[in-house]
């Protein structure tokens, strides 16, 4: 009896063992994992790391930013006006032309042959209507003649000397001379037609002969060459294109809403090989293109064509106005709130602080702002984005490096 009583208390005493230890082992690594988790970073505590650029002061100039195109002042496609071989061509691509300048001689032994057949038929008209004159002069004599034997002749019929059959003889002879008098002036009347129509004819021919020798309508420079020596030239066929480089012209479209600030005289700058040079709007197309863009045209003359190349493109600014002596910050800074007001957040000993702001104008990637002083940090961007940002808050602050900075 007592020896089962003490196996049961063995066995009691055996569980109450294994509970203590498990209690105590629980309780130990209760404490280690609280002494980890004390070690560990606790969410939400960290500084957010924010870009700042710092205010300054200066001068904004307002401007609007496009891409021209540099184009000539005006360009003519040059064609020949009649059917013929190319024998010359006088200017390569790039070369330099006057006005009046041959560029272009076409094959004319043919015009030439013709006008010179031309000629020949009008001296044989000329030695004919010559030839008529002297037939007329003599035919006129004739006519005195015999108006001067039909006189004779009635004054002798009314003394009857002479029978009427005599006088009638007479005066029949004295009007067949004057109808061949009539005909032979008119025979010289045709010939001077004939002389005048020949000559027109041959004018035209010669007119037709210029226009085997192509000219250069103005001063300027060959931009294309599209036929060489043997090629046949027909009309509206272009043979080259000649440039005016007298005056250079920048083209650009400018979109609808910018058109009321894009006005002729307007000043624009503009860059050529990395100068900067200046000019004005020179002229507006009157009319929308089907993109609901207009055309404006800056004139470029003098020393400002320096390295300006036919089509190439142009960075171009119009300039809109200058504000001066006005706190300047990056166009990133700034955001707009849910009333449609902007503001920007400002760090300061390691936190922010939201301030409304005014803008003032911005050019490009530059704005200017009243609200903000000179040196302050405003926040540029972050790395979570700007829902995480708010008043207050902690942040972590690193320096922003314009994007066009080298």
């Amino acid at each position: 009896m007592i020896r089962k009583m003490l196996l049961v208390l063995l066995r009691i005493l055996i569980l109450l063992a294994v509970l203590a230890a498990l209690v105590v082992g629980g309780a130990l690594l209760v404490k280690h994992k609280q002494e980890a988790l004390a070690k560990a970073p606790t969410l939400g505590l960290r500084p957010t790391p924010v870009r700042v650029a710092e205010a300054h002061r200066g001068d904004l100039v307002e401007r609007l930013d496009y891409i021209a195109v540099a184009e000539p002042i005006r360009e003519a496609n040059i064609s020949a006006r009649l059917t013929a071989t190319v024998e010359k061509v006088l200017f390569l691509e790039g070369e330099q032309v006057k006005e009046g300048d041959v560029l272009i001689e076409l094959d004319s032994r043919e015009v030439r042959n013709n006008i010179a057949s031309m000629q020949a038929q009008v001296e044989q008209a000329e030695a004919d209507l010559a030839s008529n004159e002297a037939t007329v002069a003599a035919l006129g004599k004739s006519v005195e003649f015999w108006d001067t034997e039909v006189k004779r002749s009635r004054a002798l019929l009314e003394k009857k000397i002479v029978s009427a059959a005599d006088y009638d003889a007479t005066a029949d002879k004295a009007n067949d001379a004057r109808g061949k008098l009539d005909a032979a002036k008119k025979k010289s009347l045709a010939i001077e037609r004939q002389i005048e129509s020949l000559k027109q004819k041959k004018a035209e021919l010669e007119t037709t002969l210029s226009y085997c020798t192509i000219r250069s309508p103005y001063t300027g420079g060959v931009r294309y060459r599209y036929v060489d020596p043997g090629d046949m030239a027909l009309p509206g066929k272009t043979l080259l294109v000649v440039a005016d480089r007298t005056v250079r012209k920048l083209s650009f479209d400018v979109p609808q809403q910018d058109l009321p600030r894009v006005r002729v005289g307007v000043e624009v700058t503009f860059t050529v090989q990395g100068s900067l040079r200046r000019a004005r709007v020179s002229h507006m197309l009157p009319s929308l293109n089907v993109a609901r863009m207009a055309r404006a045209e800056v004139y470029v003359e003098g020393d400002a064509r320096e390295g300006l190349i036919c089509g190439a493109y142009v960075p171009l600014s119009v300039i809109l106005g200058r504000k001066a002596g006005v706190t300047l910050m990056p166009a990133s800074c700034v955001i707009e709130s849910p009333d449609g007001k902007p503001y920007v957040f400002v760090a300061a000993d390691g936190a922010l602080a939201s301030r409304p702001v005014q803008v003032l104008g911005s050019s490009g990637d530059e704005v200017a702002v009243a609200g903000v002083e000179p040196g302050m940090q405003v926040v540029v961007s972050t790395f979570l984005g700007w829902a995480v940002l708010s008043s207050g808050q902690k942040v972590e602050v690193m320096k922003w490096t314009s994007p066009a900075s080298p």
